[in-house]
């Protein structure tokens, strides 16, 4: 009898010990919901430039703690003038990804600082409304033609690395900017010149990279709200 009672005295001090060496962080409510947002330069942009209609949507929603699902959406009718020919791009695209928030939220916030990337796709038409050809020493005056021939079915493959903040400033409404380095795979061309402009791609220079940047606002809509897991956090080194 005495040995049972020694014995249940050691084992009742263990685990006080035990108790004391390990402390539990407290559970605490994560938000996770669809965040529903558009572009606000290509929204102003309609607004300011004659040559442009076009617009943008975009969603992210959270799987866990640091993780959102990504995708952006948006239609684009551009007129560019160059210096020795004019052109009219019209198309959709869609981008799509994962965001990493590397920023810690206090309790219930849903504040971001991001990094992540994206697959991009275009389809597209091109117009070429007019050009000329350029001689060094032509003594006539330079003839523009306008052939005003359409290429269909034209389109276009990226990937991007992106960064960016979104930061919450009411309940639920969000500001942010995003930006993004990319690089074009694959891309169908007309017969008689390049893509110079992709929609969701922007401005096509003479290599496969681009950069761009983009503000945007958006807005959370909650749909559940789970228990944030901690593990048990020894705050002693481990007894010997």
């Amino acid at each position: 009898m005495l040995k049972y009672i020694i014995s249940s005295i050691f084992l009742f001090i263990g685990i006080i010990a035990q108790a004391q060496d390990t402390i539990v962080k407290p559970k605490y409510l994560d938000t996770y919901g669809l965040r529903i947002g558009t572009d606000l330069i290509k929204a102003s942009r309609n607004f300011w430039d004659k040559n442009y209609t076009g617009f943008e949507i975009s969603g992210d929603y959270r799987i866990d703690k640091r993780k959102y699902v990504a995708v952006e959406f948006g239609i684009e009718d551009k007129f560019t003038e160059e210096d020795q020919l004019t052109f009219t791009t019209k198309g959709m695209f869609i981008r799509a990804g994962l965001d990493y928030n590397v920023y810690d939220n206090w309790l219930d916030m849903n504040n971001m600082i991001f990094i992540g990337g994206r697959y991009g796709y275009a389809n597209m038409s091109q117009t070429l409304n007019s050009y000329n050809i350029y001689e060094t020493n032509s003594y006539f005056p330079i003839q523009t033609y306008y052939p005003n021939s359409i290429s269909k079915g034209l389109s276009a493959h990226w990937l991007e690395f992106v960064a960016g903040v979104k930061a919450e400033v009411v309940k639920n409404l969000y500001l942010g900017f995003t930006f993004r380095m990319k690089y074009l795979i694959t891309q169908k061309q007309p017969t008689d010149f390049e893509n110079l402009y992709i929609p969701g791609y922007g401005k096509k220079f003479s290599g496969n990279i681009g950069a761009g940047f983009n503000y945007s606002i958006s807005y959370n809509i909650p749909l559940f709200k789970k228990y944030n897991k901690k593990e048990p956090t020894n705050t002693l080194p481990p007894k010997s």
